[in-house]
């Protein structure tokens, strides 16, 4: 699903994929809401992807991957019962990552000071 001519130019690509199933409007919205304030709340992103399949046990399964600028890609999976509860699941395994990446940029101080003197 690509941006809506309604959204910036530069909003990302997101694409929503049922593999051997119908990916619903519901879910469709749901997945758009959540993957867009992510990437807003986080580094920003050029194209996020979620990959919804059928299990064995009768549930699904999400993969979601974000790709966040040169050869920054972050990528979560998760299995639940309901769709919408997988796609969550694994959507905080990557916001997990994209804070800590953030907060890794935002701490560039190469020492700390205080811990020098401690020892």
């Amino acid at each position: 699903m690509r941006p809506d001519e309604n959204n910036a130019a530069d909003s990302p690509a997101i694409a929503i994929h049922g593999h051997q199933m119908d990916v619903g409007e519901a879910l469709r919205t749901h997945v758009t809401d959540k993957l867009t304030a992510v990437a807003q709340k986080y580094l920003g992103a050029e194209d996020m992807t979620a990959r919804f399949s059928r299990t064995g046990h009768g549930g699904f399964s999400c993969s979601v991957r974000i790709h966040a600028g040169k050869g920054l890609f972050f990528d979560g999976s998760a299995e639940a019962a309901e769709a919408p509860i997988a796609f969550n699941e694994a959507l905080e395994h990557v916001a997990k990552q994209l804070r800590r990446r953030k907060r890794e940029l935002r701490e560039d101080k190469p020492v700390n000071p205080d811990k020098e003197g401690l020892i």
